[in-house]
């Protein structure tokens, strides 16, 4: 425990940056679901991994797989599979993982920042009432955290598990993050603020169908469906959170909102078909510079999801699985009348 405390210090002030960086860039009003009941299973994997028996490790590991039947797996043949060694069997694994200085030394600090998670289980639980809202005939899934050594943020599998990797929320300054593998742009969001959000995206994602095309506006209207049903998930989440974006960044996507679109219609770039000349577009990037110098990265995710917006503004009777269904970006963009205006 000696490690955690050395590292407390800066922790809780790297975690409280997330909280008031980018506050109330843009609240939204969704619909009223405190009538909607949905059960919150929240299960810390991650402890329930630590606390085995390596000297029964076998029948550990059994009894964890009929408690966990679809995550333990997971964990142990993907998560923490050694890539490099194809024949690694899931107890090679689970012994390598135990026995990680590193792993154990995350694994504490998780404990620490995250001794309890009370704060965070109504807005996870928000999250599920407008799924089950949205979604009625889906199941409402399970929560499980993890510790993965930085394998994973958030996930879904299948529809009746997500999953939550808590030492991806550390504070942009835990010294274990590697800036050239996570530079900056990506730390500022390694906070506890951004786990209800990354939840929610990675919600709607496994709802969302495949893009229907190869070309810059397909891509777009896609992740903006992705973004539009993270958004009515989680309704109070602002813009700028949902993007990972800065408050400065976000204000500067909103005043400049027409001259984006211009700039995206002058490059030709809606129709391109060549991923390497927009991926900064629609990828996590710290800018996008074939518009703008200042152009935040993913910023045609921001537009997509503008254009998305526009559409269901013009079409409220519009369910979320027929918004999903609507597979033509083409002719979605012309049904919205998308026309940014002036400020």
């Amino acid at each position: 425990m000696s490690t955690v405390l050395r590292l407390l210090s800066f922790l809780v002030a790297s975690l409280c940056m997330g909280i008031f960086s980018c506050q109330k860039a843009e609240i939204k009003r969704g619909p009223d679901v405190s009538g909607v009941q949905v059960a919150l299973v929240l299960n810390r994997f991650e402890q329930a991994v630590f606390t085995l028996d390596t000297n029964r490790l076998p029948e550990e590991m059994a009894r964890l797989q009929a408690v966990y039947p679809e995550l333990f797996p997971l964990f142990t043949q993907t998560l923490i599979h050694d890539v490099s060694n194809p024949t690694e069997t899931p107890e090679q694994a689970m012994r390598a993982f135990l026995r990680s200085p590193l792993a154990k030394a995350v694994y504490d600090t998780v404990q620490v920042v995250y001794s309890n998670f009370s704060d965070l289980e109504s807005p996870i639980k928000s999250i599920l009432q407008h799924y089950r809202y949205y979604f009625p005939t889906k199941p409402v899934p399970q929560v499980a955290t993890l510790v993965t050594e930085f394998a994973v943020d958030a996930f879904t599998y299948g529809d009746s598990l997500c999953g939550i990797g808590l030492d991806m929320f550390l504070g942009p300054d835990y010294p274990y993050y590697n800036p050239e593998v996570y530079p900056e742009y990506l730390r500022r969001q390694f906070t506890k603020t951004f786990i209800p959000v990354r939840l929610a995206r990675v919600m709607a994602q496994n709802r969302n169908d495949a893009p229907s095309g190869k070309r810059l506006l397909d891509i777009m209207v896609h992740n903006g469906k992705t973004l539009y049903i993270a958004s009515c998930l989680s309704p109070e989440t602002p813009d700028s959170l949902l993007m990972g974006y800065t408050r400065t960044q976000w204000e500067g996507c909103s005043a400049n909102e027409p001259q984006v679109w211009a700039r995206l219609l002058d490059l030709n770039l809606l129709y391109e078909t060549d991923y390497a000349k927009f991926r900064k577009l629609v990828e996590p990037s710290p800018n996008a510079p074939m518009l703008f110098t200042e152009a935040p990265g993913e910023i045609g995710n921001w537009m997509g999801l503008q254009i998305v917006r526009a559409y269901m503004l013009r079409h409220p009777d519009i369910s979320m699985d027929q918004l999903i269904a609507m597979q033509d970006a083409q002719q979605l963009l012309e049904a919205s009348r998308y026309k940014p205006k002036r400020q």
